[in-house]
């Protein structure tokens, strides 16, 4: 999805000046909290620190990043990670997904770790990790990377297709949902134990209509892919149903353009769903949910950008986009 092409559009026009800010459809003011990480995946928070992880794409070098507290500008954490993708936190450590490997940092002096761990490594055989979580039974879930030659079929990679957990050692690893064709992030919603998960479909070489999915990642749900990619519910019969499907909107000669949800995050029982590839209505956007699957509507539009990351703490919703620049308003 990260298409060098479609980067260098917002770095480009970052350049002539800061972009506009969105708007939020509850009226609060956006902010910008920072900038300086140019692929913003996800965002975690410890102590009074806000840690980013940063993808690596084409020209654009990611990594591990800090803004600290009443700083606007996001800085590589150094001896930390060359790329990262999924991040997440809990008591003074922050967990990093990079390549086939978590590593956990922990002791942060304001500058640096004084301590890393890789608690995870993958075999050769295995694609690694998209997003991270913390669960409400203090395990670490994470959605596993696609590989791309299986765009449309099971993916035979170590843990392919679904989402797993393991202890914040990076032992005893479980397999908590299957038949997902790309999880991407996820989140806990407060009360729920089982994360929420947004799921991107079938893009190559042609979209067929097929849509990107939000799912609650039970426990041995099995959600059909590829099999069932619920497009054709008939298909899917006995298997773990979506909470949502964002269906394609209609693009350009008739094509269809997959809404592509990405980062995600929860304040009590609302979610807050990032949409790289936005609807035909309302353009790239943050949408909001509830957390039953009801209430779809864009929460903030007017991005210039493909906004790729959310991130939710105390109340606040963190959006970053393709212009580097990381967003922040009342949910």
């Amino acid at each position: 999805m990260l298409l060098v092409a479609t980067l260098l559009i917002p770095a480009m026009a970052q350049a002539a000046g800061p972009p506009p800010l969105p708007k939020a459809s509850n009226g609060a003011k956006v902010t910008r909290f920072a900038t300086g990480v140019p692929v913003p995946t996800q965002v975690a928070f410890s102590g009074r620190n806000a840690f980013v992880a940063g993808a690596t794409e084409g020209p654009f070098k990611g990594g591990l990043f800090v803004v600290k507290p009443g700083s606007k500008k996001a800085v590589k954490v150094p001896g930390t990670v060359k790329g990262a993708f999924g991040i997440a936190a809990r008591k003074g450590k922050v967990f990093v997904s990079s390549g086939r490997k978590i590593v956990a940092f922990a002791r942060f002096d304001g500058k640096r770790f004084r301590a890393r761990k890789v608690i995870f490594a993958g075999p050769k055989n295995f694609t690694g990790f998209s997003g991270l979580a913390i669960g409400p039974n203090g395990r670490l879930y994470a959605g596993v990377s696609l590989n791309q030659k299986h765009d449309h079929t099971a993916d035979p990679s170590l843990y392919g297709n679904s989402v797993v957990s393991m202890g914040l050692a990076g032992k005893n690893v479980k397999v908590v949902a299957t038949g997902l064709r790309q999880p991407w992030m996820m989140t806990f919603a407060p009360g729920v134990r089982d994360p929420f998960v947004s799921v991107l479909g079938p893009d190559t070489p042609v979209n067929n209509g097929a849509p990107d999915l939000i799912v609650k990642a039970r426990p041995g749900s099995d959600f059909g892919f590829p099999e069932c990619d619920w497009l054709i519910e008939d298909e899917c019969d006995g298997l773990a149903e979506p909470l949502v499907r964002l269906e394609a909107q209609p693009g350009k000669k008739g094509s269809l353009n997959q809404q592509s949800p990405m980062g995600i995050g929860a304040i009590g029982k609302r979610l807050y769903v990032a949409l790289f590839s936005g609807t035909a209505k309302a353009g790239i956007q943050v949408m909001t949910m509830k957390t039953d699957g009801s209430g779809i509507k864009p929460f903030m539009t007017g991005f210039v950008a493909p906004v790729l990351s959310v991130a939710t703490h105390k109340g606040y919703v963190y959006a970053g986009d393709l212009t580097g620049t990381i967003y922040k308003v009342k949910g």
